[in-house]
């Protein structure tokens, strides 16, 4: 939120997971919006075969692999300074837990993997991960895979449970490259390309209007 009255709110950025086996989206919602979001873009490479034909250099495999990465900033000041229990007992601690939770697989997935490798199974997959999402305001809600997560905490109270942390994380936008078909997220990066599309050709019909005759 603005530091002026009356100034509009601010949207808070969040990372949403959607796990097949259950229908309530675990939502982690930024305590304070990160300062600055980095987004690295390269081309998808082409296969070999097909990149060694005559014209193949313009064609394009499709969309390009980005990577982003931004600094998450936690604080319990705040509601240390209005007598949260919770704060109190732990800090930050749910917080730091509610973003780590989203690189772990769930406890029932575990077990049940054991109980299989007890029964004899010879080959157990890997438990699908859920469908994790990025939502960085209205024109940006997009399918990611977190890459990375570092957490530096910096202050802690009389029992050193963590109150203040930022958080480092990475993650690599999943396109329809990424997904099935039938997978939520590949129609949410369909919807998101459309609206790059969108704003794209906003840019071009602004800069010939800008240009003039």
């Amino acid at each position: 939120m603005g530091s002026f009255p009356g100034s509009p709110r601010t949207l808070r950025g969040a990372i949403i997971s959607v796990a097949s086996t259950d229908p309530v989206p675990r939502v982690v919602t930024f305590q304070f919006n990160p300062d600055r979001v980095t987004r690295s873009l390269s081309p998808r490479s082409a296969p070999a075969a097909a990149a060694a034909a005559p014209g193949d250099a313009m064609r394009s495999p499709g969309a390009p692999v980005e990577s982003i990465s931004m600094t998450v900033e936690v604080d319990a000041a705040d509601q240390l300074e209005s007598g949260d229990p919770v704060a109190a007992t732990v800090g930050i601690a749910p917080q730091l837990a509610a973003l780590e939770m989203l690189l772990y697989p769930s406890t029932a997935q575990v077990v049940a993997s054991s109980a299989l490798l007890l029964a004899g199974t010879i080959e157990i997959l890997p438990p699908e991960a859920p469908l994790t999402v990025l939502a960085w305001g209205p024109t940006r809600v997009v399918p990611v895979r977190l890459t990375g997560l570092s957490v530096t905490e910096e202050a802690f109270d009389q029992a050193l449970n963590p109150i203040r942390a930022s958080v480092a994380l990475s993650a690599q936008t999943l396109s329809y490259h990424d997904l099935q078909i039938t997978d939520a997220g590949y129609s949410l990066f369909v919807a998101h390309q459309v609206i790059k599309e969108t704003l794209a050709s906003t840019a071009s019909a602004r800069s010939a209007i800008t240009a003039g005759p």
